[in-house]
């Protein structure tokens, strides 16, 4: 068992309504960045309890949770569901997402202007983050593999009144999921459980931390199943944590009580799954810089429960470290504070092929690599290649032989709904082993129709149901 732990110097001036307030009659800012981390601690300044009863600590280890695999190789023109668009291992990764679903009407001006704000501080170079807007469907506006320009090309669309935008950002912004019925909360509730449940299946495959900062106006009047459901969602996943993040209005003056609610709602959010919350969309770039440092900085505490501490219920976990801060400053301690004590581990639900067709997202749970050209026998038409991590292929070892099969699917684009599958089959030697689970499985189709400039690749494994997906965009003719 395995705790993540991030060590921060608490700010003197913490987060809360009276500096929201002070903010909101231009008195200064509500607060400022994040604490400094605090570095070179030991295994001794850390103690470790579970139910209570402490353990020894057996691992110990500075930086985020990551894999030792070597990813495959991506050559010029290709691209990788587990790599960012600067080409490097997606070693941790931050999805942002604007939430208008459970936002009132007239914040999402306010949204825009955070979302323009965050986009100027990544700049070119950040491949790391993604941000997604979500309404009544979920809405990318840049994700791990596209082209770092669109960054700034983002933000200087955004920076301009709702009427000036393309359409496919005023979709984005415009689509609030506004159902009228009785059933509205209910509705959204399960529209915001679908469209967390897409992102921690597109982040379940990439190694390392991966944070969720979710942007939201309501927490205080979002229904019970809301959050009960995203709490079991972000409990099943690896490694899935969530900054929440408040969007106000800044004409907003709603009364104390609202607001410490609020605030209540939020803090419990991101202490649940070892987090941080913030306040203000106005602080998305402190949220974001807060996420990668927690990735690059933190602390990993293992231990081996014993086979009592194994009984299939939740436990709680605390952890304690001495005062080690300059000056006697107050510690800012951040982990996730339980898990489900099972001898086997719980496996993450996979989706289906059709459910990663119509998601807007990659998945990441079967590593690929794909690139399309023009087919120079097939005018009009695509030669794809398309490399799968045999690694995350179930192989079984028989007569000096590896097996193993899986089926390749894309959409066919001539027939509304219809998707053309092939079955692919695993036979290799003890000799060829190695040397294909480094560079992958290859399969190469010619004759391939593209839609909407890219052609949808879906890999599911026949013998687990993981299935993994990636958007390869189709060459010029």
């Amino acid at each position: 068992m395995e705790v993540e732990v991030v060590v921060r110097n608490q700010p003197v001036r913490p987060p809360g309504v009276a500096e929201w307030f002070a903010w909101a009659l231009d008195s200064g800012p509500p607060f400022g960045p994040p604490g400094d981390m605090l570095k070179g601690l030991t295994k001794d300044d850390f103690t470790l309890l579970d139910n209570g009863k402490p353990q020894q600590i057996a691992v110990f280890r500075t930086g985020s949770s990551s894999s030792d695999v070597k990813p495959m190789v991506v050559p010029p023109g290709a691209v990788s569901n587990r790599q960012d668009s600067r080409g490097q291992p997606l070693d941790s990764a931050t999805v942002v997402l604007i939430d208008l679903l459970n936002a009132e009407f007239d914040t999402t001006e306010y949204a825009r202007l955070g979302i323009v704000k965050l986009l100027r501080s990544l700049g070119q170079s950040d491949g790391r983050v993604a941000v997604y807007t979500l309404g009544e469907s979920l809405h990318i506006l840049h994700d791990f593999n596209d082209d770092p320009k669109k960054l700034a090309d983002l933000a200087a669309k955004l920076d301009q009144s709702r009427r000036k935008l393309p359409p496919d950002l005023s979709s984005a912004l415009g689509d609030f999921g506004d159902l009228k019925d009785l059933g509205r909360n209910e509705a959204h509730a399960q529209m915001t459980v679908k469209a967390v449940t897409l992102i921690a299946q597109h982040l379940s495959g990439a190694p390392g931390r991966k944070n969720l900062i979710w942007v939201f106006d309501e927490p205080g009047n979002a229904p019970p199943p809301l959050v009960a459901s995203l709490a079991a969602i972000v409990a099943r996943q690896s490694n899935i944590v969530v900054y929440p993040v408040i969007l106000r209005a800044v004409s907003c003056f709603s009364c104390p009580p609202v607001e410490l609610d609020r605030e209540h709602y939020t803090r419990e959010l991101a202490a649940a799954t070892g987090g941080r919350a913030f306040f203000d969309v106005m602080d998305l770039p402190f949220a974001v810089k807060a996420a990668e440092e927690d990735a690059s900085a933190s602390y990993v505490l293992g231990y081996y429960p014993d086979e009592e501490t194994l009984d299939g219920k939740h436990h709680n976990l605390t952890v304690k470290i001495y005062n080690k801060a300059p000056d006697k400053q107050t510690l800012e301690i951040h982990y996730r504070p339980g898990y489900l004590a099972t001898k086997t581990a719980v496996p993450t639900p996979s989706p289906t092929p059709q459910e990663l067709f119509q998601g807007p997202s990659n998945s990441a749970r079967i590593g690929l690599v794909g690139q399309a050209t023009p087919d120079k026998q097939h005018p009009g038409l695509y030669e794809l290649r398309v490399t799968v991590d045999l690694r995350d292929i179930h192989l079984d070892r028989k007569d000096g032989h590896v097996t193993g099969a899986f089926d390749l699917s894309i959409p066919n684009p001539s027939v509304k709904g219809a998707v053309k599958t092939m079955a692919v089959t695993v036979d290799l030697t003890d000799e060829h082993l190695d040397e294909v689970l480094e560079n992958g499985g290859v399969v190469t189709l010619t004759g391939i129709e593209s839609e909407s400039g890219e052609i949808r690749v879906v890999v599911r494994d026949r013998t687990t149901g993981i299935a993994g997906s990636l958007r390869v965009p189709a060459g010029k003719q």
